[in-house]
């Protein structure tokens, strides 16, 4: 034995505290394992069944293993697969079976930041640093995947329980390591995630233990993966995802009651890397060489593809400030209607007033319009029926002053907006695409008026959009658009107030215009609406989503993975916008925001709230409508006021929503 010395030490578990798995848990690397090892002659679904009978067969062999090495309280890797038998039609030796897991297992793992940052603080200061693992592989595997990852360096120790013959779980490792060390227990510090094998075990060998549960599943994601074998791959995909980048930000699993941090890591971010990467390869593979990213909702799209390029074969990305607001009044001519779309909207203020802001029209041409058709300031500002303000609307263009005004009011904007878009480079020969949101393309239509309107030679507007409304215009219209998500009127078109507000936040307020500042032209924001709330979370959304793509360009593995799993990184979405939980309604709550396009304060409304029963109604009488479609008010997110609203309110709009399923369904 080691003699005694007084030097302190600290020791780590090793997975799941210092190293943890893409896989949600350890034995989907056994399925994954199946499907590698899977004969070519087999289907797709004959594959997946091999999976599922080599992972349980991998599991009985190991349980086997250990009952047979009973009183000694450890197993190899060898044991185990010596216990294996073979599925039908696997010919391979056992040898190679070990080194296919190795090399999986080499493969999936990756360090816990965390911990690594604290390892190598307490190295760095002067402290011994020793691992301990209750594990089948040695040592001699064991210790080069921690050094690749960073985690050990040489002069650490290593002791791992089917080297030794012990384990922690059963309590005498640790005694093997104090005597191996020379320590007494008050100066080994031990930090592990498990609360027996780490926790009660070295606290009974009077050995100060810190529960470390970071790498630990939380129970949201724990539930994501599932608890039936054999799990989902891509729901195990998902879950070790969402603890990727949940660890990558440092966010800690004793922050799973913090509904904003994983409604980031486990729905918003997977979505939107989806995205990024389907138009990034879309883009190229369609000889595009420059994409537009339009601000707001594509700020963190094109934060995130900037962060995903790498080499040489990149687009040219660029951030394009504008808005339906700052398009719109450009885009007006009295020989194109469709600019008509933007002034009346249907279930918004649609005064005189209002429409004529909603133009860009500014004080001293709306009074002096007001004052030619001879209408009072009360008649000006009154609310209008839909149908009386596209009457006012035809008024307007139809009188020849009128028209005039508006036209000559459009021609200045046009000019400086044109301005702004040659200055970015939409003139220029280099093949472009816009890249944003969606949803019925008004904003790509606006800019191919204005650029149309500008007589010079231009390659005709093309969108990259997450996903289309029903209505959406056409290709002759606005150009060619692109969806992610292909069907037209699907929920996230028709839930897109909050795609908008928690998937797309934005970090600064809305282009309301152009301008010229020193001869040069320039955006012109509105005042900021949000409150802390919101922009504290849309800070910490782009810092993960800017880190989740710095993962993925390191690890073109995850961007694979993503492309495979995209049908399920969809349905996890669907799920969250059709049955969010009360904690994630109550925090979205606190945000607001603004269905009328001029975005200003008096328009600010919560993006949803407990329903009352005359709610009830409404929605109900538009779901069964034949003119209508289900539409909550255009600033709620139906599904997550249902979720803040008593079950005497909720239980007949789930049958409103049903009843708008299958009309969409019906549709097509």
């Amino acid at each position: 034995m080691i003699g005694r010395t007084t030097k302190s030490a600290y020791s780590f578990d090793v997975f799941d505290t210092c190293i943890t798995r893409t896989f949600a848990h350890p034995r989907d690397l056994f399925y994954e394992l199946g499907v590698r090892l899977t004969p070519e002659n087999l289907n797709n679904n004959e594959r997946h069944k091999f999976a599922a009978r080599f992972q349980s067969l991998r599991i009985r062999a190991e349980k086997i293993a250990h009952r047979i090495a009973q009183p000694r309280q450890t197993v190899t890797i060898k044991n185990i697969y010596e216990q294996l038998h073979l599925p039908h039609g696997l010919p391979v030796q056992v040898h190679e079976l070990i080194h296919a897991e190795v090399e999986l297992e080499r493969e999936s793992i990756y360090p816990i930041p965390a911990v690594v940052s604290q390892i190598r603080h307490l190295r760095k200061i002067g402290n011994r640093i020793i691992f301990i693992s209750d594990m089948y592989l040695p040592s001699s595997v064991l210790a080069p995947i921690l050094m690749d990852c960073g985690v050990m360096e040489k002069g650490d120790a290593l002791y791992v329980s089917c080297d030794v013959g012990v384990s922690k779980h059963h309590g005498q490792l640790f005694h093997h390591v104090l005597n191996a060390e020379g320590l007494e227990a008050a100066q080994l510090i031990h930090s592990g995630d498990n609360l027996h094998a780490d926790i009660r075990m070295a606290s009974n060998a009077n050995i100060k233990a810190c529960h470390i549960r970071d790498g630990m599943l939380t129970a949201q994601e724990a539930r994501m993966a599932g608890r039936r074998l054999p799990r989902h791959r891509g729901r195990s995909f998902l879950a070790g995802l969402t603890r990727r980048l949940r660890l990558s930000v440092g966010t800690d699993a004793d922050h799973e009651d913090n509904p904003l941090d994983h409604l980031r890591h486990r729905i918003v971010v997977p979505f939107l890397l989806a995205y990024v990467i389907w138009v990034l390869d879309h883009a190229k593979r369609h000889g595009l060489r420059r994409l537009y990213f339009v601000a707001r909702d594509a700020e963190i799209l094109f934060r995130m593809a900037q962060a995903l390029q790498s080499g040489s074969d990149v687009l040219e990305l660029r951030y394009l400030y504008g808005s339906r607001r700052a398009w719109l009044p450009p885009s007006i001519t009295p020989d194109n209607t469709d600019w008509r779309r933007f002034p009346v909207t249907p279930g918004q203020n649609n005064s005189r007033h209002d429409i004529t802001v909603r133009m860009g029209l500014d004080d001293d041409v709306r009074e002096t319009i007001r004052r030619h058709l001879s209408c009072s300031v009360t008649e000006w500002s009154k609310h209008l029926p839909y149908d009386q303000a596209s009457r006012f609307l035809d008024e307007l263009m139809g009188n020849a002053s009128t028209r005039k005004m508006v036209v000559l009011s459009a021609a200045r904007e046009r000019d400086i907006a044109l301005s702004y878009f040659r200055q970015e480079g939409l003139f220029d020969d280099t093949p472009w695409a816009l890249v944003d949101a969606g949803w019925s393309l008004n904003s790509q239509a606006a800019l191919k008026r204005i650029l149309d309107i500008g007589g010079e030679p231009h390659h005709a507007p093309k969108g990259y959009y997450l996903a289309l409304a029903r209505d959406h215009l056409k290709e002759a219209q606005a150009g060619i658009a692109y969806p992610f998500v292909p069907k037209a009127g699907s929920l996230f078109s028709r839930r897109r107030v909050i795609i908008e507000h928690c998937f797309l936040i934005s970090t600064h307020a809305t282009t309301r215009g152009y301008q010229m500042k020193k001869n040069q032209p320039a955006p012109v924001f509105g005042k900021e609406l949000r409150g802390e709330a919101e922009l504290a979370y849309a800070a910490k959304l782009h810092e993960t989503a800017i880190s989740a793509a710095q993962l993925v360009a390191a690890d073109p593995a995850i961007s694979s993975a993503l492309t495979e799993h995209v049908g399920e990184i969809l349905s996890n979405v669907e799920s969250f916008l059709r049955r969010p939980n009360a904690a994630d309604a109550h925090a979205m709550a606190l945000f607001g925001t603004v269905a009328d396009m001029r975005h200003e304060k008096t328009f600010v409304e919560s993006l949803c709230r407990p329903l009352r029963r005359k709610d009830v109604w409404t929605v109900f009488s538009k779901a069964i409508s034949k003119k209508k479609n289900l539409e909550s008010p255009p600033f709620m997110w139906l599904e997550g006021s249902m979720a803040l609203s008593p079950w005497h309110v909720r239980i007949p709009l789930e049958f409103a929503l049903f009843a708008d399923d299958l009309r969409n369904f019906l549709k097509g």
